[in-house]
Order: C-alpha cells, then structure tokens, then sequence
C-alpha cells in the first residue's frame, strides 16, 4: 500500500492565507481643502490691501482748493470778495472747509468769531447772520465820532447807551439815564461819515433806545470788549 505523505506548506504560504488583507490607503482630501482655502484667504488679503493703498494714495494726492481770509475779519463783520483768498489743501481730509467755487455764496456772511488772517472759512464761523437770543431786540444807532470811544466797536462788546441832552441842550444836573447793550455789527457810511451800531437790548427797552437813537440822543460807553 502507497502511502502519499500530505505535501508541506510554506510558511510564506500560511502567512498569507492567515495575514488579514489590509484596507488599500484612502487619501486625505480635508488637508488638500484646507490648503486651498488658506491660498484663497491670502490672496483675498492682498487684495484688500492693495485696494486700500490705492485708495489712500489716490485720495491724498488730489488736491482741492478752499477758501481762507485775507485779512483780519472781526466777529459780525460782513464777508466782502477782498477779505477771500484761497489755498490747497490734501484731499479727503475730514475738514469743515469751503471750497473756492463758493466764494460768491460766501461774500456777504457774517464772521461768527474773530478770523485772523489766513483762516480757514467753514460753514461753522461763517454765518447769514449772528444769533439774537431769545426776548432780545436789534437797534440800530447812527453816531458820529463825538458819541463813540476812538477804540473801534466790534461784535460781543458790552456797552452803554448813555440818554444825552438835546442838541444845544444843557447838560444834565444828575446821572443821566443808560442802557445795557451789546455790539451786534458796525458799519461805516461814508457818505454821510457816520457809524451804524446794530445794538442788542431786551425787547422792553427797544424802543425808548429807537426814539433817542432818532434824534441822536445817544453816545455809546465801552464798559469791555467782546470775547
């Protein structure tokens, strides 16, 4: 009787019909996005920045001209062409100024402060006309040089309105009667070389003020000078 011996197996063999088959290698595609995202975010960046260095550099180099004074002009004192020039100033600066295409609209307002020359003229110091407060009145006085103090009246002045005798009259034998008041403009008119005091005074006064004013019954006191 033959006997077949049972054939050997290869341990290489066995390790492969025992090892478990291993899951092919599967891609990371969450770190390819992430990747790609990053790229787009950098780029997204530079972009902006670019953009904005444009934009500044554009926006400072422009220049627009504006409006500023030429010489001193005094609170309440009206704006004329000669007061007016104009200069050049950076573009986009957050500023209040007029520009110089407005010079006809400007001509004629009033200085809401004192303007030294060489002033940058905006919309806040420049006005139609300054405020009267509330219960107030405006009087307007024609004076010659003998009723007013030689120190030149601006707008803010505090004043008396002193009640003086009739022309030729005799002077008062007692303190005569006075007004507080307050220099609102003044102008000169040069064809009958008086001043015009615009005066503010309380509406209760105005006119008994109005009726000396009238028969130029009225020198002015400065008792100080406006801030």
């Amino acid at each position: 009787m033959t006997t077949t011996a049972p054939e050997k197996t290869s341990k290489r063999a066995r390790n492969t019909e025992t090892a478990p088959t291993r899951p092919a290698a599967v891609g990371q595609p969450t770190k390819s996005r992430r990747r790609v995202w990053m790229i787009a975010l950098g780029i997204t960046i530079i972009l902006i920045g670019a953009l904005a260095t444009w934009y500044v550099t554009s926006t400072t180099s422009r220049t627009v001209a504006v409006l500023t004074t030429s010489a001193d002009v005094q609170r309440g004192e009206a704006i004329t062409q000669n007061d007016l020039t104009t200069i050049s100033i950076a573009g986009g600066q957050n500023v209040d100024a007029i520009s110089a295409s407005e010079a006809s609209e400007i001509v004629g307002k009033v200085a809401s402060v004192d303007l030294p020359a060489g002033s940058l003229l905006t919309t806040s110091n420049t006005l139609d006309t300054l405020p009267v407060p509330e219960g107030s009145s405006i009087v307007g006085i024609a004076l010659n040089s003998s009723q007013l103090p030689s120190y030149r009246l601006v707008a803010g002045d505090a004043v008396r309105l002193v009640d003086t005798p009739v022309a030729q009259g005799e002077p008062p034998t007692s303190d005569p009667q006075t007004f507080d008041a307050t220099v609102f403009t003044t102008t000169y008119d040069e064809a009958n070389q008086t001043w015009i005091v615009d005066v503010v005074v309380p509406e209760r006064e105005a006119a008994s003020i109005a009726a000396r004013a009238a028969t130029q019954r009225v020198s002015i006191v400065l008792d100080g000078a406006g801030e």
